[in-house]
């Protein structure tokens, strides 16, 4: 089963989903067919080129997975942001933070009552950012970090010991200037990679934007367009988010839903709809970027657009499950703990997917959880509390944790 286009039509654009911009008249897109598939792994700019009838058969060979892990985001952006960077050499990113509940769970779309304060905030984000540096340049050796707000919201400034990738995260607009150094590094070495990573500021005020008016404005935009949007991870609550659970039951969204919009370099604007229960499914694909209302009114409004509409009968895999597969695979290669979220880590416990270098670099919150996944104490100083985790996920080799 396929979708029929949507013609293009002119509508209020609504502001993100946690920002304040006021609402602007913009392009609605053409929507490309999707068919029906199960995914279950793996702000603004101007609007990219509509993907015609024609075009669609390779439009829906380049969509991507939706990251199951915050991890796999890292792995994605790094993938486009290097593919990209033969003609970019600045590039702006936006990243889903593991903050609030997606710390304890990447996919999950149940509301934080309370949400982490910005030192918590930034932590994540520079956390998540260097992950993504290091993925970037693997050769780059180590990361260094600079505050650079003047104890102000926080914002951080990172680059690896190589300079080949540099980067500003969450910025304020008072930190333009801080990006235009950044810019003029790279622009003397002319190899170098500089990323403008979770941009704060509101670009499109209705009388005034972050940046003034008149020609303040234009100086700043004229200069932000020089970075290239080549990756984007967002997501946006729709309405009554929290009163349906449209992966079960064949109930779907008609008074709101969570979406995650996902966009990396030159291809669609991907929406998938999130279930209560982590798993998602690729209901949009569209030439230009989504909007609240456009979401709200032309999406989460149509059976066709939701889960239940968009699987065939099949049954998905827990979120243990998944997670767990996920470790597994994992073990071939390096994981990034700073990242990890509590679920990835139980999972990882279940799955014996922890080796003795991986309890030499889980984090003391990293080692609680494993602890508590095993059932045993999480109490005590950090070093004793590793040495328990050692021995018991070791057994007779523990002598190699020596």
């Amino acid at each position: 089963m396929t979708h029929a286009i949507v013609q293009r039509a002119t509508v209020a654009s609504a502001p993100r989903a946690g920002t304040a911009s006021a609402a602007r008249s913009r392009t609605v897109p053409t929507a490309v067919r999707v068919p029906n598939r199960k995914v279950d792994r793996p702000p603004h700019r101007t609007p990219i080129t509509v993907l015609h009838a024609a075009s669609s058969a390779d439009a829906v060979a380049d969509l991507r997975p939706l990251p199951q892990t915050c991890a796999e985001q890292v792995t994605q952006a790094a993938s486009v942001i290097r593919a990209a960077s033969t003609s970019h050499r600045r590039q702006r990113i936006q990243l889903l933070l593991p903050i609030n509940q997606r710390k304890n769970e990447f996919t999950s779309v149940e509301s934080d009552d309370y949400g982490m304060n910005d030192a918590d905030v930034y932590k994540a984000a520079m956390e998540t950012a260097s992950a993504m540096i290091r993925a970037v340049d693997p050769d780059g050796g180590e990361m260094s970090a600079t505050r650079v707000d003047d104890d102000n919201d926080p914002v951080g400034v990172l680059q690896n010991a190589k300079g080949s990738v540099r980067a500003l995260v969450i910025p304020n607009a008072q930190n333009l200037q801080n990006l235009r150094d950044l810019a003029a590094l790279g622009d003397a070495n002319g190899t170098q990679i500089t990323l403008l990573v979770n941009p704060q500021w509101n670009e499109a005020g209705q009388v005034v934007s972050d940046f003034g008016v008149g020609p303040w404005r234009r100086k700043a935009m004229d200069f932000l367009q020089t970075f290239e949007s080549t990756y984007s991870l967002t997501e946006y609550r729709v309405g009554a988010a929290a009163t349906r659970d449209p992966a079960r039951g064949g109930d779907y969204m008609g008074v709101g839903g969570v979406a995650r919009v996902l966009k990396t370099h030159d291809g669609a604007w991907q929406t998938f709809a999130m279930g209560a229960d982590g798993s998602s499914e690729c209901v949009r694909a569209d030439a230009t970027e989504p909007t609240y209302e456009y979401l709200e009114k032309d999406v989460f409004t149509k059976y066709e657009y939701s889960l239940a509409g968009r699987r065939s009968g099949d049954t998905m895999d827990s979120l243990e499950t998944r997670l767990e597969s996920a470790a597994t695979e994992a073990m071939s290669g390096t994981i990034d703990w700073s990242i990890a979220s509590t679920a990835e880590i139980n999972a990882a416990v279940r799955a014996d997917a922890i080796g003795s270098s991986d309890v030499a670099a889980l984090s003391k919150t990293g080692i609680r959880t494993a602890l508590g996944a095993m059932g045993l104490p999480t109490s005590g100083k950090l070093e004793a509390m590793r040495e328990r985790l050692a021995d018991a996920l070791l057994g007779d080799d523990k002598d190699q944790w020596d």
